[in-house]
């Protein structure tokens, strides 16, 4: 209930103060194992910007434990295996780093953080107070170190192909014989840097600007005192050799500028170097900008332009359906009032022949005027006058 309600705090203090960075937590000695009754120390570090005070809290297996900057475990036991991390007033949630308390005869200790570049050591290390011979180290299961006294293992400039399974295998000495006892462990190898990145300002260049290419990379908080180093390349040529600016200028950017561009990252001992992918720098004439913004102002400046269209094309499909549904009702309505006789001729003059002289027919203009009225207000009334009509025809 304590460690709750403790918990809440933090929270809340971390909240008012907001968040700046996240710490890490360190070991010394910088060990993943080690045996039962041995001592070690954590320190939570963390870079802030703040001149007040700030208060640490440390957490094992996501349960408050201690308050200050360093946590020390005096002598180690086996319960004080565990997941830590730390948090300050001023920061976020450390990642978590996890602790062995060994006890058995043998244990198999590495660094907590391993990076590429690193010298890797391995330590093949029997439990104090007892003498031991032979030590065996493997990887993924293979001999790499065969009988002999040295403790150590060492492996220079590591990469991320060294991630695998190690093992040891020692002859401790107890109960007046030599027994052979092992253990192993995974190394991960971690990313120093990330892969950089490369981006141009401004984005659109015109001749004659100022332009500023800027190399992006992220180094691990666990190797913060690591120096990096720059250079910059136009379609594979160096134009800026390695140096500590992440920056390449062009005060008076020309048209023959518009070329591929990246850029390289290492390590100022050269153990590590990335690349990034390029990027096009695409130069425009004097003017072009300008009509370019013309054209995009036009468009913006009327933002109802769209609306409009879509209201006018809305209002045709209306109209259209609405004649469609009209002449439909017509049609329908045509055939439910037509009379049984309506097949039937009406009159005589309906089937004689015509004469050889050109008939013309002419038709009332002002009776259909009338008689599609009277349909529109009496369809059955207009029927009727419809079947009864005799059509005018003069000779």
């Amino acid at each position: 209930m304590i460690g709750s309600s403790l918990l809440m705090l933090v929270l809340l203090i971390v909240e008012n103060a907001g968040s700046v960075v996240s710490p890490v937590v360190t070991f010394n000695p910088d060990l993943n194992k080690i045996f039962t009754g041995q001592s070690l120390q954590m320190t939570c570090d963390v870079d802030s910007t703040l001149q007040e005070d700030i208060t640490y809290f440390w957490f094992k297996n996501d349960n408050w434990i201690h308050s200050e900057k360093t946590f020390s475990i005096a002598s180690a036991l086996s319960s004080d295996s565990g997941n830590y991390q730390c948090q300050t007033s001023a920061s976020d949630l450390s990642d978590s780093t996890r602790l062995e308390v060994y006890n058995g005869y043998v244990t198999l200790q590495t660094p907590t953080n391993v990076y590429e570049g690193d010298n890797l050591i391995l330590r093949c290390q029997h439990y104090p107070g007892h003498s031991a011979k032979q030590t065996i180290f493997y990887r993924n299961n293979a001999v790499i170190q065969d009988w002999g006294s040295e403790n150590e293992l060492h492996i220079e400039n590591v990469n991320m192909t060294s991630s695998c399974k190690y093992k040891c295998t020692k002859q401790v000495n107890h109960h007046l014989l030599y027994y052979q006892h092992s253990d192993e462990t995974s190394v991960s190898v971690q990313e120093l840097f990330s892969l950089p990145t490369i981006t141009q300002s401004p984005q659109l260049v015109t001749e004659g600007d100022h332009v500023t290419l800027t190399c992006h990379t992220r180094l691990s908080p666990h190797r913060k005192t690591t120096v990096l180093q720059f250079a910059f390349y136009r379609e594979g040529q160096n134009i800026q050799e390695f140096s500590s600016a992440n920056t390449y200028e062009i005060p008076f950017v020309k048209l023959s500028d518009s070329r591929d561009y990246k850029c390289e990252v290492q390590t100022s001992d050269y153990r590590i170097k990335k690349a990034s992918t390029t990027t096009t720098i695409q130069v425009n004439r004097i003017g072009e900008r300008e009509l370019f913004n013309q054209s995009e102002t036009e468009v913006t400046s009327k933002p109802g332009t769209s609306h409009v269209i879509t209201a006018v094309a809305v209002t045709s499909l209306v109209l259209v359906l609405f004649l469609i549904i009209t002449a439909l009702m017509f049609l329908y309505r045509t055939k439910q009032f037509s009379l049984p006789g309506d097949n039937k001729p009406s009159s005589k003059a309906e089937f004689e022949e015509p004469n050889d002289e050109t008939e013309n027919i002419y038709t009332d203009l002002n009776t259909n005027t009338a008689r599609w009225q009277s349909f529109s207000q009496n369809p059955q009334e207009a029927m009727k006058d419809h079947v009864t009509e005799n059509h005018y025809i003069v000779c």
